[in-house]
């Protein structure tokens, strides 16, 4: 038996009961934690909690052929792998769980805050709202030469139709690397002088979360061209480029914030503009 579990975005709080059920006859408990960072959290302290022995993977034993060595085991036996946030918000956690069903596996998964719900709590943003999600990964060249079109288009089309647009920002644990919200601020702007659409410029609207939910926790609103000069602290970051704001958004992140209502009117106000524009 396979049972994924999430294990949530903050140190050991978000820890679900089932998992501590779960724990009790399992053979083996790995965890994986190259797809998100957990502020707060160590594996020495979850071990105790536990009472287990906890086996941490790197990032080919997870990808590589599979994650073969969980499921040779979940064969006979009942295995755990522990994932930061929500287990299936990664496609690498649904492609094991496929894999395990092909060998006639039994799976469980048990679910966990996901990033998307901490930037949700964070900002007050509605979910209805949200627009496709899309990743935004370091650069391999300066030039931004072989830069994927793919976020830039996103944000176009969500902007468009008047969604908010939540970048997930690339995270390469085992270099140490994080793209934090200014870098990737400084970064869209890039895409822009790369790709010439008028999509954004200095004056975007951004909003990010650095640390969502966690005691430390930072939220930022203003130009996105500040945001660059800001430092936000550790990671892990999430960018937003919202759409048209309705007015419980406004006022939660006014009061969460301090932002002036005015400046998410006058937001309001560009992008309405910039729709019409587009639609005639």
């Amino acid at each position: 038996m396979l049972v994924i579990a999430g294990i949530g975005l903050f140190d050991l709080r978000d820890i679900p009961l089932g998992l501590l059920e779960e724990v009790k006859d399992a053979s083996a408990v790995f965890i994986e934690t190259y797809t998100s960072v957990l502020p707060g959290f160590s594996v020495d302290k979850l071990s105790r909690l536990l009472n287990r022995q906890i086996i941490q993977l790197v990032r080919a034993e997870i990808e590589d052929k599979g994650a073969k060595i969980i499921l040779e085991k979940a064969k006979n036996e009942k295995v755990i792998l522990l994932v930061v946030g929500n287990p299936l918000l990664a496609t690498t956690h649904a492609s094991i769980i496929i894999d395990a069903y092909r060998l006639g596996i039994t799976v469980k998964v048990i679910p966990a805050a996901s990033v998307i719900d901490g930037l949700i709590v964070s900002t007050g943003l509605h979910a209805y709202k949200l627009g496709k999600i899309v990743t935004l990964v370091f650069p391999e060249d300066k030039e931004l030469k072989n830069y994927p079109y793919t976020p830039y288009q996103t944000l176009s089309d969500n902007l468009s139709r008047g969604l908010h647009t939540i970048f997930l920002l690339d995270i390469r644990q085992e270099e140490r690397r994080y793209l934090l919200a200014p870098e990737a601020a400084s970064l869209l702007l890039k895409i822009e002088e790369k790709f010439k659409e008028n999509v954004l410029d200095d004056d975007t609207l951004a909003i990010a979360v650095a640390r969502a939910t966690a005691d430390n926790e930072q939220v930022y609103v203003g130009k996105l061209s500040e945001l660059a000069a800001r430092d936000l602290g550790e990671p892990p970051h999430t960018l937003v480029i919202p759409g048209l704001l309705h007015d419980s958004e406004i006022e939660f992140l006014y009061y969460k914030t301090g932002t002036a209502i005015g400046v998410f009117k006058d937001w309001n106000k560009k992008l309405i503009a910039r729709i019409m524009q587009r639609n005639t």
